[in-house]
């Protein structure tokens, strides 16, 4: 990543203690509160004691989505500022619930807050997307989503009742602490977008395939908080689940030095289990509550969302990728998922089974990206954008900086086979890897089949590995001067 603007953006992500990530993480909490008690969740009866009809509320949260991607498409660069009047606005709309006011009015305010939650759900995925380390990004989808996901259980009241009184408290407090954080973020720092003439290039089946992940994972999570609530106790179980697993999974990659990614690939796996598990507890209802213990960990994959969103901003900083994450999720945990409960509310196992064939297909999509997704996340390229940009038609040698930067068998391939190797594992389509290096398409062939030759593989597939190995080998080694006592 040697790209001026890449290294300017990256020079820009902040690294954040936890305590301040659990205070932003707080969101999560407070937007489930918030959904729950308005009744506009599937299955969950509104407690909140005002006159509102959940079915009215979705041109209500449908406007708060659209506004979020018009804000983030037109102004990115003042999403920190829009993020603390939304707060802020929330806050007061909260705090104007303690009033001894008109049932109108006090409705009026909470839909008000229920418009901020649905806005700032967009503001926070651009906020982690733009601006996180991709450890800050990592620690805080998995280890504060993680801790804050517990009190999103005990809101559900399904163990014992939760006073109106306390969701109010706990909405107050909630929200003067994400304020408190958005004041932390620079209001003046966002990344700069690639322009159209830019020399960089948009690996865009890698980037199909991620929109594709982020919407099978969103339908997956909102489909296993669905199958919960038709459980009794089911989402509270699918919330310390989701929080077990994501803590415990953080700690193991911590310890084997593993990708996130990885844990995605293994929390896809389980929710299809879960799924299948969901399906055969219809017949044999003792199984429904481990099958939401299975379901909790397929929220990795959703919650990751925004990770995602890292790795393609580090690839190629667009100003569409946070509004259209966020458009995909509208579309597929709102209007998606609203379509199919209506459609096959009668017929549960159609509808599970539904559940599963999507969750089969994102663990099919998965498994195909999950080479691309590593690579990409590693972050140490075979061979600079620079360097493929200045390739002409002839050859030319390796330069010793290059050579000391590959490792093993990479050191046999010349510069145009090194290029080749790394367009092809950052997922570019042919046609894009011949038009930048200036050759044929069966020059391109020419040249894979002689790299293959050399590195003695016979597939991308085995490339990959390689790499692998070379990063791994690369991270093994740490210079004397750097090493711990």
């Amino acid at each position: 990543m040697s790209s001026s603007i890449l290294v300017e953006n990256e020079q820009k992500r902040l690294s954040l203690s936890l305590p301040w990530l659990c205070c932003f993480a707080l969101f999560t909490a407070w937007q489930v509160g918030v959904f729950s008690y308005s009744g506009a969740a599937l299955a969950v009866t509104g407690r909140l004691p005002l006159g509102i009809d959940a079915e009215n509320l979705t041109p209500l949260i449908s406007l708060g989505y659209v506004f979020s991607i018009i804000w983030m498409l037109v102004f990115p660069a003042r999403i920190v500022w829009a993020e603390r009047i939304m707060a802020g606005t929330a806050l007061l709309s909260t705090l104007a619930l303690y009033l001894p006011l008109s049932r109108g009015t006090t409705a009026a305010f909470f839909l008000i807050q229920l418009f901020c939650c649905c806005v700032m759900i967009g503001f926070e995925t651009a906020i982690i997307v733009g601006l996180f380390s991709e450890a800050s990004a990592v620690k805080h989808l998995l280890v504060a989503y993680g801790l804050i996901f517990i009190p999103a259980a005990l809101m559900q009241a399904e163990f014992f009742a939760v006073p109106y009184w306390v969701f109010q408290h706990f909405n107050a407090a909630a929200l003067v602490l994400q304020l408190l954080f958005y004041w932390k973020l620079p209001a003046g720092v966002w990344p700069r977008y690639a322009q159209a003439k830019s020399p960089l290039s948009c690996p865009k089946r890698l980037f199909a395939g991620l929109f594709a992940l982020c919407f099978l994972g969103n339908i997956v999570f909102s489909f296993g908080i669905s199958a919960a609530e038709g459980v009794a106790h089911g989402v509270f179980v699918f919330y310390v689940s989701s929080s077990a697993f994501a803590i415990s999974g953080y700690a193991l990659l911590r310890r084997l030095g593993l990708s996130p990614l990885r844990y995605a690939s293994i929390s896809v796996m389980v929710s299809v289990a879960g799924f299948i598990l969901a399906i055969v507890a219809l017949y044999i209802p003792a199984l429904a509550l481990l099958s939401c213990v299975l379901l909790g960990p397929g929220t990795a994959v959703c919650i990751l969302i925004p990770y995602y969103g890292v790795v393609m901003t580090k690839r190629y900083p667009s100003r569409l990728i946070a509004p259209l994450i966020i458009g995909i999720s509208f579309a597929a945990s709102v209007l998606l998922l609203a379509w199919l409960i209506e459609a096959f509310r009668a017929n549960t196992t159609l509808l599970y089974t539904l559940y599963l064939a999507i969750a089969v297909a994102m663990a099919v999509l998965y498994l195909a990206l999950e080479p691309y997704l590593l690579y990409s996340f590693r972050g140490r390229p075979l061979i600079s954008d620079e360097e493929i940009a200045g390739i002409a038609r002839t050859e030319a040698p390796l330069s010793d900086r290059q050579r000391n930067l590959i490792a093993g068998a990479f050191d046999r391939l010349s510069v145009k086979e090194l290029a080749i190797a790394e367009l092809l594992m950052q997922g570019f389509k042919y046609e894009v890897i011949c038009a930048r290096l200036g050759i044929s398409k069966n020059t391109a062939y020419w040249y894979r089949r002689q790299l293959f030759d050399k590195l003695q593989i016979g597939s991308l597939q085995e490339l990959f590995a390689l790499a692998e190995k070379r990063g791994q080998g690369e991270a093994a080694y740490t210079a004397p001067e750097n090493r711990r006592e």
